[in-house]
């Protein structure tokens, strides 16, 4: 399925850098990863990232930053449960785990 979250896929979704921007092309990240992965694509909970600073490798990657990562978690979950008319319970029937952070802020310095 097309990502609900981020529709048009030629900027990253953590830096707004354009596709192909130097040598760092995009890569699809699904946001809820492993066991989860399908669901992710299912329900499109996906979101394009530069592959090495923000995806993979950078000091602020979702693999590598867990902060960044449970900021990005707690976003998608809030944007699916609206476009799915989905309470918290709803949600954990697919996705398990509430991600959504204490007082559901996610306007932090990234994303």
């Amino acid at each position: 399925m097309k990502s609900i979250i981020q529709p048009i896929r030629n900027r990253c979704y953590l830096c707004g850098r354009r596709n192909g921007y130097g040598l760092d092309p995009l890569d699809k990240h699904h946001v809820f990863g492993g066991a989860l992965r399908s669901k992710s694509e299912r329900y499109g909970l996906t979101v394009y990232l530069c592959h090495s600073t923000c995806h993979e490798f950078g000091e602020g990657a979702v693999h590598v930053n867990g902060e960044v990562n449970r900021v990005l978690q707690s976003r998608v979950q809030k944007k699916a449960m609206e476009y799915y008319g989905w309470n918290v319970g709803e949600w954990q029937k697919h996705f398990y785990k509430n991600h959504l952070l204490e007082g559901d802020d996610v306007s932090r310095k990234f994303l």
